[in-house]
């Protein structure tokens, strides 16, 4: 489970960095393994969860899933997958966008009982090194518990933090943070792997879109994260060993 301090530096900044969480010969072969189904392409966004069974295992990493125990709790599920990559010549929309929302739960942050209550979650992975004002992923640091929803600062502004990340670096964030992306000015690609999670009760993304891959589990833990959304009778996971 978490450690109290890093419980508070959650519910304090809304987001929370772990490093050296995949081993370098594994960020190598997954790097690998998505350029040779890019085959020369490049597209911003591109699946990957069904490439190798390395990806499906990363979706139930022991430690990421001991940090998402106190994030979100014993019932939660994988919501949905994407990677993100990206050059300094990649046209870029720049915005920040999430913080809570009044329309569904989803976006949510909260505190109570002596414990956060959290909707989608973002686990992303950096296959690359990202450095201080590199660009790519930004968030207001503190937003998912702003009072005023009405207003976002501007990008220039000294609120919006750009953190820097070593390849196998984890950065895990709450949707109800005020995020987003800027313009990419390293020399070097950006490339993420995002995994998305859910309490078992909800979903973001259409829970079907799953189904696919739950002839590629390789055991119930991984089986029980592709579960689709639901309360009645529903066990918790069997969290393995940190």
């Amino acid at each position: 489970m978490m450690t109290e301090a890093e419980v508070y530096e959650f519910d304090l900044n809304g987001l929370i960095v772990y490093r050296n969480m995949i081993p370098p010969e594994d960020v190598a072969r997954m790097n690998e393994l998505i350029d040779a189904d890019q085959g020369g392409e490049f597209p911003q966004s591109f699946s990957f969860l069904h490439l190798d069974p390395l990806f499906m295992n990363l979706m139930a990493h022991p430690k990421t899933l001991d940090v998402m125990r106190t994030i979100i709790g014993d019932w939660m599920r994988l919501d949905h997958t994407y990677g993100l990559q990206m050059t300094n010549g990649s046209e870029v929309r720049e915005n920040l966008h999430g913080g809570l929302r009044a329309d569904q739960g989803e976006h949510q942050y909260q505190w109570a009982y002596n414990r956060m209550w959290n909707g989608l979650i973002v686990v992303m992975y950096a296959l690359e090194d990202v450095g201080a004002g590199d660009g790519g992923f930004v968030g207001v640091l503190g937003s998912h518990k702003a009072s005023i929803n009405t207003y976002k600062p501007p990008l220039d502004s000294p609120l919006v933090t750009n953190p820097a990340l070593k390849a196998g670096d984890m950065l895990i964030f709450t949707e109800a943070l005020v995020h987003g992306t800027v313009r990419w000015k390293s020399t070097q690609r950006r490339r993420s792997l995002l995994y998305k999670y859910s309490p078992g009760y909800s979903t973001w993304a259409k829970a079907e879109n799953l189904e696919t891959y739950m002839d590629m589990a390789q055991s119930d833990l991984q089986r029980d994260l592709l579960r689709p959304p639901y309360v009645g009778t529903r066990t918790p996971l069997d969290f393995p060993e940190v």
